[in-house]
């Protein structure tokens, strides 16, 4: 019995471990946020890098957040899909996030609220997949020296 109490001790130590490492963002990976979540996290932090995606294609969200963990290591990436459930059901807009001045499927670095620069994750603004990957290995360089 004791072995068992011990155990259980032992895993929800884990576990508290773990949720406190996720509260304040890991950095290296993309975490998906609701749109009151992401509200705040623009609002209160100085400096953000938001995924702004926009699609009904499951695959395709998760191949654009799969790019873009590629190429990070020391940053937190937030991201928000404007085609979510809960951005439709209540008729919300990116704007209404504050994030102003970006576009679809995009990766945004802003400052201080305002969109400083940002690059594009669609096919059709490179000319190979390779161009793709290295504007985005370029943009996340220059944004976070």
């Amino acid at each position: 019995m004791k072995r068992h109490w011990i155990g259980g001790l032992a895993g929800l130590l884990l576990a508290m471990i773990l949720v406190g490492c996720g509260a304040e963002g890991a950095t290296g990976q993309v975490e998906s946020l609701s749109p009151d979540e992401l509200k705040k996290y623009t609002e209160g932090n100085n400096q953000a890098f938001i995924l702004l995606n926009n699609t009904e294609d499951e695959k395709e969200r998760k191949d654009n957040i799969n790019l873009v963990e590629e190429k990070i290591k020391s940053i937190s990436v937030k991201e928000i899909n404007a085609k979510s459930e809960e951005m439709l059901d209540n008729n919300l807009k990116p704007n209404d996030l504050g994030l102003k001045d970006i576009q679809f499927k995009t990766l945004g670095y802003y400052e201080d609220g305002t969109l400083e620069k940002y690059v594009s994750l669609r096919d059709v603004d490179y000319s190979s997949e390779d161009k793709k990957h290295k504007a985005i290995e370029k943009f996340i360089d220059e944004t976070t020296s």
